[in-house]
């Protein structure tokens, strides 16, 4: 890859990248020029999704479906992530959402196809009967029906969305308190698994918000460890402050360029991946998702909604470190 690179013509770019394999050895040569200053930073995820939804589309067998999923993916998707990625990079789990929703309307478009039915003669009647065979389909496809029937390209469809059952998203308070006690005492547990599940058991926190807490939002204090997880820090119960102390020494040690992540990845200035901390976490029995939910609930019972709102910040992102909402404030101790 470097002689193919050296043999070139020109400054290394994104898109000269873009163009080799395998994927893996070029993702980390990339992160290695974007720490060294060869390379601007840029999001990963969405450049990553932009060409996938490229590919993606062009598999609706049919022009003018393909058109106007090309116009939707365009317009709507991407419109909306690019605006998002301003301000945070979008996320993994935002990519694998969007591929998989695209790859459901793809589907559908080809069936229609193999009907002989175009997407704008598709009536009530056909699309319920390909929702008979995988009722699952309904959520990946009814924004994208929605969109077209404003715009004239179909009828209005009726899509029935399943309701979430919240109460079946929750953690018995003793089965809880026992994976808070394991993480507490077994040696064998790395700190980083320790100090990710006690924040998700204890503080609500989703995985995509734990992976992206870097220095900055720690407030290093004697005595006590400060984390800022929404508008004001939370200081941090003994000995969760221990484990969050020792992953911001770990991290102001490090040489690479570029963000100092608590939860570093292996390619320099990125962090962990969601799917490699929620892996780690299944690992120890936490459901992620389970656990965020009940101890919201409790969270939500012992305090006011305002105060939990801004310990914790249930917004779009984290605040950005040294941004104005990132600055000194009092501390909150949650006892």
């Amino acid at each position: 890859m470097l002689r193919t690179l050296a043999a070139g013509s020109g400054p290394i770019a994104h898109a000269t990248l873009d163009g080799l394999r395998p994927a893996k050895v070029v993702d980390n040569l990339r992160m290695r020029l974007v720490a060294g200053g060869a390379l601007p930073a840029r999001d990963e995820q969405l450049a990553f999704l932009e060409r996938w939804l490229a590919a993606r589309t062009a598999q609706v067998r049919d022009p003018k479906s393909r058109k106007v999923l090309q116009a939707y993916t365009t317009w709507h998707l991407l419109r909306r992530l690019r605006r998002f990625s301003r301000c945070r990079p979008v996320s993994q789990a935002q990519a694998h959402g969007v591929r998989a929703y695209v790859t459901q309307v793809v589907r559908l478009l080809n069936w229609l196809q193999t009907q002989g039915v175009a997407l704008s003669a598709c009536t009530q009647d056909l699309l319920d009967a390909w929702l008979d065979d995988y009722p699952g389909r309904g959520p990946g496809v009814h924004g994208f029906l929605a969109r077209t029937s404003r715009n004239g390209h179909t009828r209005p469809f009726a899509v029935e969305l399943p309701t979430p059952a919240f109460t079946g998203q929750l953690i018995a308070q003793d089965a809880r308190w026992q994976l808070v006690s394991r993480l507490i005492h077994d040696n064998e547990i790395p700190v980083s698994d320790k100090a990710a599940g006690l924040l998700a058991l204890l503080f609500a926190q989703d995985p995509s918000r734990v992976i992206a807490l870097t220095t900055e939002h720690v407030e290093v204090a004697w005595g006590v460890v400060p984390l800022r997880l929404g508008q004001v820090p939370a200081e941090m119960p003994p000995p969760l402050d221990d484990y969050i102390r020792t992953l911001h020494a770990q991290a102001a040690a490090m040489s690479t360029a570029g963000e100092r992540w608590l939860f570093p990845g292996r390619f320099p200035t990125q962090h962990l991946s969601t799917s490699q901390l929620v892996r780690r976490l299944h690992a120890l029995s936490i459901r992620p998702r389970m656990a965020r939910n009940t101890a919201l609930v409790e969270l939500a019972s012992e305090l006011p909604a305002v105060m939990v709102s801004r310990l914790l910040v249930f917004t779009r992102s984290l605040p950005t470190p040294g941004s104005a909402s990132a600055g000194k404030t009092t501390p909150t101790r949650l006892n």
